[in-house]
């Protein structure tokens, strides 16, 4: 115990590096949002391919917080936000000019699966207490799942990218809330 006038031990070298990879991949997740987000009005790239990209751009910038993390289970509880973004971004980029329809049911799959693992991960986070702010971003990727259900014949890219971009930056601000957790 301190006391009230003391100063902190400083942080070892070890637990700041630890706490650099998920903030490291929080910012480049919000900043690729905002660019999926800013792309489709700026410039017409914001086709098929660069929503593969994002993805798979998605995925890597997820791998970072593997860098960081301790204990088998924990790895393999955030595996699936590795895998899912890399499996359909490559999908998205194997097809060959899939058009708007595919790539909107890609999407969903996405959106469905990513607000699926969100929802466990919120659960599963803490056992006393369940993360808000998981659980709002997986809403959030539930209704964009649902929406481009609703609408789907008539999905337009700029619209999956405009969801993409604000389904990054909720993974981005979310995993920046949990890279401030040292060890998790």
């Amino acid at each position: 115990m301190s006391a009230p006038g003391d100063t902190p031990p400083p942080a070892s070298s070890e637990a700041r590096t630890r706490s650099l990879w998920p903030l490291s991949a929080s910012a480049i997740l919000i900043v690729a949002g905002v660019f999926c987000m800013a792309i489709p009005f700026v410039s017409p790239i914001a086709g098929p391919l660069f929503i593969g990209r994002m993805l798979v751009f998605c995925g890597f910038a997820h791998a970072l917080r593997l860098f960081a993390t301790r204990g088998a289970r924990n790895i393999l509880r955030r595996i699936p936000s590795v895998v899912v973004p890399v499996l359909i971004g490559i999908l998205v980029l194997v097809n060959e000019g899939p058009h708007a329809r595919s790539l909107a049911v890609l999407l969903m799959i996405f959106f469905v699966l990513d607000g699926f693992f969100k929802m466990v991960a919120a659960i599963q986070s803490h056992p006393a207490r369940i993360d808000n702010l998981s659980l709002v971003s997986a809403a959030l990727s539930l209704f964009f799942a649902i929406f481009l259900a609703a609408t789907f014949p008539d999905a337009r890219t700029w619209l999956l990218s405009l969801f993409l971009g604000i389904d990054l930056i909720s993974m981005g601000i979310v995993s920046e809330t949990r890279g401030a957790k040292i060890g998790e």
